[in-house]
């Protein structure tokens, strides 16, 4: 399985245990299998996709998806499939992206997992 990392730019990126139900325009889709096939399409594909936390947090993520609420936090994120570091590492634009629901899925109310939701999907080379 791929390492991904969420984006928010300004070097404020985090690992993430698992990234899964990627759903495009309706349909559920395995991002590692979208990585190799790409995406085209002539219209935008709008969807979401389901990320999973890891111990190492930062702060600019919690923030980010603490603050459902607020449309202010739509912005573009990329999630980095392998190491930031790698100019080869492949990239996963989702434009005009908010992080739509989070789950608590700890005793502490801790936000282990949420959705984002997003606009378009791009697959930066």
């Amino acid at each position: 399985m791929t390492t991904y990392h969420l984006d928010l730019g300004d070097n404020r990126a985090e690992v993430l245990d698992s990234v899964t139900k990627l759903t495009l325009v309706g349909s559920e889709l395995d991002l590692d299998a979208l990585l190799t096939t790409g995406v085209r399409a002539p219209v935008p594909l709008w969807g979401d996709v389901l990320l999973a936390r890891g111990d190492d947090r930062h702060e600019a993520t919690t923030q980010w998806a603490e603050d459902v609420e607020n449309t202010a936090t739509h912005q573009d994120v990329v999630l980095i499939a392998g190491d930031p570091a790698d100019p080869a590492s492949r990239r996963v634009r989702l434009a005009d992206a908010w992080a739509s629901t989070t789950y608590h899925l700890d005793e502490d109310d801790d936000p282990d997992a949420f959705v984002i939701s997003f606009r378009n999907i791009t697959i930066e080379k």
